[in-house]
Order: structure tokens, then C-alpha cells, then sequence
């Protein structure tokens, strides 16, 4: 059997061998500026906002690009893009709200701000930054993040959009927080997403083929049984460490380190043993910021997601249409905490959800 350390090389190899696709040079149809346009251009027609860099906002670092967002000419909340690494920030990507959107006791409305913190690559040798296909499909989650943030409207702050790593409470459900943002990364496998956002770098070299579009699309089940067991089995360790004191026993095996159980919980359900003298757990930044005891909630999101995704894609007046768009600022993300996740569902299927959408995504 493989290590664990050889997954990733070997499913790049297979990944290349059976569906003909190479990272580096899908990559090349993804320059970070152009992309990004490019993303916010379909945020633009699918949600009614325009995005407006604006460079008189202030801002924490000189690399940070500040954007008015507008409806109807009207600046309804504010956006701001930290998109490379440097010394002393975070590492990873998600959204951070700055302003939570509500209406004082006077009658004056507060804007909702966010910041997308991201960690992309710099332009080198002359090439443009170059995004690779994750990359991009994980801009856009956390755009959807953003569109959530910015589409909110409730009288009270604490019913606008946040989640509880922010200094303020509030937010919606911490199990349908994922929904919209899981939903929406889903346009990043289908070809009408696709032959909008992806150019060329060089601005003279090939589209991008309908064949290669094709292989893309086979992404959404590439590899998923492994990524599922590795994700059901951190679900299981973050609850377990979360319901009861140290040390932890697991299958009768008691006295267990934080390490040693993630170690065992990981083997048991993904049949791969982890790196020697390793402890992934201390630098799993969900179990402490928000998320403990609660990753799970990417497994109901992501079956809720696809369900949604799916209403959209049948839509008589299109997946990404205004009138799709509309009823998606309406039903699932402008009432933010305002609703219950069960009643904004249910609000925007027409029916109670179901699992079939998730499974026929999966090829189940």
C-alpha cells in the first residue's frame, strides 16, 4: 500500500495518465488578476452588485485593494482583497467580516465590509500570478462568503452575517453557514462558469477546449472517495476531542494523546498510515477558531449545497440569470440569521431538501 506521503504524488500521476490533465499547464488559463475580474464580473450578473476598486479607502498594507460595492449606483458595502503571503499573517484563506450590516436606532443603515485574507501566488519571470484550477475553485467559496456578507439586510447586527471566530456574535447556523459559499464553488467544475473566467495568460494563446472542459468536469468525482474518508474521519476526531477530557480512549485503547488519537481515528477510516513524529491536529486551525465540534457540519452543507446548486442549474431562466440570482439574495442570502437554515431551504427548493443531488454529484 501507498503512504500516506506518496498520495498526492501518485494521484497527480494518475490524474494526468487517465484524464490527460496537468496542473501547471491548466493553470495557465487562470491569471489571478483577469480571474478575479472576471469571477466578480459573474458575481455582477448573477447578483445585481458592481464592484468598484476604490484606492482613497483606507487600508492596513499597500498590497490590500479596497472595492466599493454598488446596486444601482448606490454603494451598499465594501470589500477588500489581501491576496499574498507575508511575514506574520495568516496562512490559509477564508473571509473575515469588518462591519456587520444592521440599521441604528436612528434610522442610519451600516454597510457590511469583509476582507477576503488569501495566500496566492506573486507574479515571477516575468509571467503573471497564475492560479492553479483549486486555486480558483476555492476563490470563488470564499467569494461566495463575501456575497453572503454583502447581500445581508437585517435591522440587527447580530443577525448579519459572521462566524464565531469574529469578535462579535451572531451569524447564521453554524451548520448552514457553508451552504451558500459550497454552492456556488460548484460552478467552478461546470463549462458555462468555465468559458467565462478562463483566458489565457498571454491573451493570444488557445481557449480553453470544450475536451478539456469535459476532463474538468470529471474533477467533481476524481479521487472522492479518498477525499470523503479523509474529511468523515477529521469530522469524527474533531467530535470525539471535543466530547471528552484527556488523555482519550479510542477502540478500547486508552491514554491517548491528542496525536496518538488522530493518528488511530485517521488509519482506522482512511487505511493510510500518518507521518512518523507528526501531530496535523495542532495545526488544524478549525478545531480552535470557530469550527470545534462542529467540521461536520461541511458534510450536511455540502449535501444542502448540492442540492441548491441543482435547483439553480434546472432554473427555467438559468443558472447563472438575474431572476436565478434574485431569488437567491431573496430566500437564502439576505435573510441571513434572520431564518432558520431549514425554513430558507425550504423557502428556495419549493420542498422539503434531499440528499439526491449530492449523491448523483458524487456518482453515487
Amino acid at each position: 500500500g501507498l503512504n500516506a506521503w506518496d498520495v498526492s504524488f501518485y494521484a497527480d500521476l494518475l490524474k494526468r495518465e487517465e484524464l490527460h490533465l496537468d496542473d501547471e499547464k491548466l493553470k495557465e488559463f487562470f491569471p489571478l488578476e483577469g480571474t478575479i475580474d472576471r469571477i466578480l464580473e459573474v458575481y455582477t450578473e448573477l447578483l445585481g452588485l458592481t464592484f468598484e476598486r476604490n484606492d482613497q479607502l483606507p487600508v492596513w498594507h499597500d498590497e490590500v485593494k479596497a472595492f466599493e460595492v454598488k446596486e444601482d449606483g448606490k454603494v451598499v458595502g465594501h470589500l477588500f482583497l489581501d491576496q499574498f503571503p507575508r511575514d506574520g499573517k495568516f496562512s490559509h484563506q477564508m473571509i473575515v467580516p469588518l462591519a456587520p450590516a444592521f440599521v441604528s436606532r436612528d434610522g442610519e443603515e451600516c454597510l457590511p465590509a469583509c476582507v477576503n485574507i488569501s495566500n496566492l501566488p506573486r507574479s515571477e519571470g516575468g509571467r503573471p500570478a497564475l492560479l492553479r484550477w483549486s486555486e480558483m475553485k476555492t476563490l470563488f467559496h470564499e467569494l461566495g462568503h463575501v456575497m453572503h456578507c454583502l447581500c445581508t439586510r437585517t435591522r440587527f447586527s447580530m443577525l448579519s452575517w459572521a462566524w464565531p471566530m469574529v469578535p462579535w456574535p451572531g451569524g447564521v447556523e453554524q451548520d448552514f453557514l457553508e451552504v451558500p459559499s459550497m454552492a456556488l464553488e460548484k460552478f467552478a467544475c461546470e463549462p458555462l462558469l468555465l468559458q467565462r473566467v478562463a483566458r489565457h495568460f498571454s491573451g493570444q494563446g488557445p481557449e480553453l477546449e470544450e475536451a478539456l472542459v469535459a476532463k474538468i468536469k470529471q474533477l467533481e468525482t476524481w479521487m472522492a472517495g479518498l477525499g470523503e474518508t479523509r474529511y468523515f474521519s477529521s469530522s469524527l476526531f474533531d467530535l470525539m476531542i471535543h466530547s471528552q477530557a484527556p488523555p482519550y480512549t479510542f477502540e478500547g485503547e486508552d491514554n491517548l494523546t491528542a496525536a496518538e488519537l488522530y493518528r488511530r481515528v485517521t488509519q482506522k477510516y482512511t487505511t493510510l498510515a500518518q507521518l512518523p513524529k507528526t501531530n496535523y491536529s495542532a495545526s488544524w486551525y478549525h478545531l480552535y477558531i470557530g469550527y470545534d465540534a462542529g467540521v461536520y457540519g461541511y458534510g450536511w452543507s455540502d449535501v444542502y449545497a448540492a442540492d441548491l446548486f441543482h435547483t439553480m442549474q434546472v432554473s427555467e431562466s438559468g443558472a447563472l440569470s438575474s431572476a436565478t440570482g434574485q431569488r437567491l439574495r431573496k430566500e437564502i442570502l439576505g435573510p441571513c440569521a434572520t431564518k432558520t437554515g431549514d425554513e430558507m431551504l425550504r423557502n428556495f427548493l419549493g420542498r422539503e431538501p434531499s440528499v439526491d443531488a449530492w449523491c448523483a454529484l458524487k456518482g453515487l
